[in-house]
């Protein structure tokens, strides 16, 4: 499924990147707590991650070492402001849009 831009006004996201970063680049985002989601160039979401407070960058690096990446090429960022917010949203996500790198 193709991304839906309103997740961006969703009530749990506080702050969000504008348009998507190309996946290399990841290590310039902020450490926040939120959602990380890779998607293609056709914005087909391929994986939905979460990260703790300070996290955002250790958990984008993780999930690519996992393989988590297959298939994706942008990167986009939702920031929320708990870890709990973060944990709510990535599910509430991942059931909208089933990603398949989320499955494996």
């Amino acid at each position: 499924m193709a991304w839906d831009s309103s997740d961006h006004f969703d009530y749990r996201v506080v702050d969000y990147t504008r348009g998507w970063k190309n996946l290399e680049n990841y290590g310039k985002l902020e450490s926040r707590a939120g959602v990380y989601i890779f998607a293609n160039e056709r914005l087909q979401i391929k994986y939905i991650g979460k990260a703790g407070a300070r996290r955002m960058v250790l958990e984008i690096d993780s999930a690519i070492r996992r393989d988590k990446a297959f298939g994706a090429t942008l990167l986009k960022a939702l920031y929320t402001n708990s870890d709990a917010n973060a944990l709510s949203l990535e599910n509430a996500l991942k059931a909208k849009y089933n990603p398949p790198n989320n499955l494996v």
